[in-house]
């Protein structure tokens, strides 16, 4: 049964808005975790736009389930995850003063350099994962850098303006966790993930975790945070059992 992570950047987003104390997003996490969510996830970005440092210092006290945190093989975010020892770290691509993640971090140009950092943070008693395109060479280079997962970027797939392409990319994502599982890496897909983009995916069967942010607190505004996770998490609860 697949798992599902709730990212809470959005709520500090909304707090960044106003440089105000709140809303909090350990806060959220807790009540997220009580609705049932399975994790919490936080990007922890290059210039700390949304999460700050102190965020994930208190989310890792907090978060009572599993805590993963996104992030660059920047030297001092490297620091930092050693010294919190969140369960997982995601490697990040480098995205600047970009809003919006569109690619998965380039294994062939930057091979070396995810690498090394994935040893030295596995290094410390922490599962590792690289957010990746999902295609092949990319699942094969994660494999060689032994790490514990792939979180498979689904911006492609969200974003497709087709029915066609769409699908297109929903065999691609179906694919290349097949052959994660293959390779004894845990296939986890994010990003702009919705509650009915999510589904497909859901009924594949295939995928270890989900990560969600954006969708739950854009529907929490409508239902309250409580109701907004319960629903999303009867759909992923509802994916068929892995043989």
């Amino acid at each position: 049964m697949a798992l599902l992570s709730i990212k809470v950047d959005n709520i500090a987003a909304l707090r960044e808005m106003r440089r105000f104390r709140e809303p909090d997003p350990s806060q959220a996490a807790v009540l997220a975790e009580l609705a049932g969510a399975d994790g919490i996830t936080c990007h922890l970005r290059e210039d700390r736009r949304f999460i700050r440092d102190r965020d994930v210092y208190i989310l890792k006290e907090m978060v009572k389930t599993k805590l993963t945190l996104q992030m660059a093989p920047a030297d001092d975010l490297v620091e930092r995850a050693v010294e919190v020892k969140p369960f997982m770290v995601t490697l990040m691509p480098f995205i600047g003063d970009e809003t919006v993640i569109k690619n998965g971090i380039d294994l062939t140009n930057n091979k070396d350099l995810y690498t090394e950092v994935a040893a030295t943070i596995k290094a410390s008693g922490i599962s590792v994962g690289f957010f990746i395109e999902p295609d092949i060479d990319a699942v094969k280079e994660a494999a060689r850098a032994k790490v514990d997962a792939v979180e498979f970027n689904a911006f492609k797939y969200v974003a497709a303006e087709t029915i066609e392409s769409a699908e297109a990319e929903l065999d691609r994502l179906e694919q290349m966790a097949h052959l994660a599982n293959k390779l004894n890496l845990l296939p986890n897909c994010s990003n702009g993930l919705s509650y009915k983009s999510i589904r497909p995916l859901i009924d594949l069967g295939l995928f270890e975790e989900f990560t969600v942010g954006n969708a739950v607190i854009a529907r929490a505004l409508m239902v309250g945070l409580d109701r907004a996770v319960s629903e999303l998490l009867h759909l992923v609860k509802s994916a068929p059992i892995r043989p």
